[in-house]
């Protein structure tokens, strides 16, 4: 799921029929079957009808649509899409993960991709992966890294229980998603979906850690997915207040992957139009909250950025302006943070430019409008 995000792909510029199952892979199971809401668009094709196998699941519907299924989705079941001469125009596959691993799946080769922001950087990015497991006295430990903690080794019961290894080597109990122990995380309630940037999971909890020196920390978890948010605060008088924060964008569990279906090169932008003489681009400065400041920018220096993302394998990402002079060029697999501003902080002139990825020799370009 993507919020004010403005994209162009390669090949792709003209809409297709298709069939689209949310969430992608489903986690939450009842006797080996989930459940899914079914979005579809026959691109201008009506009436359709949506099927689930080969039974019909709506009547004769309008081109788009969306509909919710029972606790009856097994895993590769197909919805596919037709029209009036029954004929198939969009199709999908359900995937179920009934044993994705609890509130935390620890298998190796998962990972969490966030976006991060803090006391010194707007828009960073960093990935959470487990890297290998380890055996210690007879008992395996899946080895995050980095974590919010660092490099860290944690452990998942069948009963959701997680487990961190100190470093005194001393096991502790990280969090009990049923509430019925008391962790170094403890539950603070529940909802029954978790909306995010990866995708909409069923079921997510919250929690709070404990203040620790100056700091306390909070977050939450989607079950099967793990981490969704993870926020760090800071205890300490006029220099308390927000530490830094880590907003879930993608994950690899179980050998899926959460994030939207993108084509195969695609080029996104937070946004096409901004107003930096009214500063509504977001304020990429380093700032200063301490008495001692070394390397940040003092109010009120205002150094706007936003950003982009580039999908499809490694390439460049360049900002043009009208007469087709490189205002700022990065390379990137991912997502980029474009200064909006040349050094030391004059924001760029109003006008017209041009955001363009190159990729693999493919080329997308997107318009920017800046007033």
């Amino acid at each position: 799921m993507k919020t004010l995000m403005f994209a162009a792909a390669a090949g792709a510029l003209l809409a297709v029929p298709s069939v689209r199952i949310e969430p992608a892979v489903i986690t939450s199971c009842q006797n080996g079957s989930g459940q899914a809401a079914i979005f579809w668009n026959g691109d201008g094709a009506a009436p359709v009808t949506l099927y689930a196998g080969n039974s019909p699941m709506t009547g004769q519907e309008e081109t788009t649509g969306s509909t919710r299924t029972g606790i009856w989705v097994t895993d590769g079941m197909t919805f596919s899409l037709r029209n009036s001469a029954g004929q198939t125009i969009a199709s999908a596959q359900a995937v179920l993960k009934c044993d994705a691993g609890g509130w935390w799946p620890l298998d190796v080769g998962n990972e969490w991709h966030f976006r991060v922001n803090d006391r010194v950087v707007t828009g960073a990015h960093t990935v959470w992966k487990i890297a290998r497991k380890e055996q210690i006295d007879g008992v395996f430990w899946a080895v995050l890294d980095p974590g919010p903690f660092g490099v860290t080794k944690l452990r998942a019961e069948a009963d959701g229980r997680i487990f961190r290894l100190a470093d005194d080597g001393r096991e502790l109990l990280l969090i009990d998603p049923n509430g019925l122990e008391s962790g170094v995380w403890k539950v603070g309630g529940r909802t029954p979906a978790a909306i995010t940037l990866a995708g909409t999971f069923s079921d997510e909890l919250s929690w709070q850690g404990p203040i620790a020196g100056l700091g306390q920390e909070n977050g939450r978890l989607a079950r099967g997915v793990g981490p969704t948010y993870y926020q760090t605060n800071v205890i300490a008088g006029s220099s308390g207040g927000f530490g830094s924060g880590f907003t879930l964008l993608e994950a690899i569990v179980g050998g899926a992957r959460f994030l939207p279906n993108y084509p195969k090169v695609e080029l996104l932008l937070e946004s096409q139009r901004v107003n930096l003489s009214a500063k509504s681009a977001r304020n990429c400065a380093i700032p200063c909250y301490f008495t001692a400041c070394f390397g940040a920018d003092l109010a009120p220096v205002y150094k706007p950025c936003m950003e982009a993302s580039v999908r499809g394998g490694s390439g460049k990402l360049t900002l043009t302006d009208a007469s087709g002079a490189v205002v700022f060029e990065s390379l990137t697999n991912g997502w980029v943070r474009i200064p909006l501003y040349r050094e030391p902080a004059t924001a760029l002139p109003a006008g017209k430019y041009s955001v363009t990825a190159n990729v693999a020799g493919t080329t997308v370009t997107l318009p920017l409008e800046i007033q």
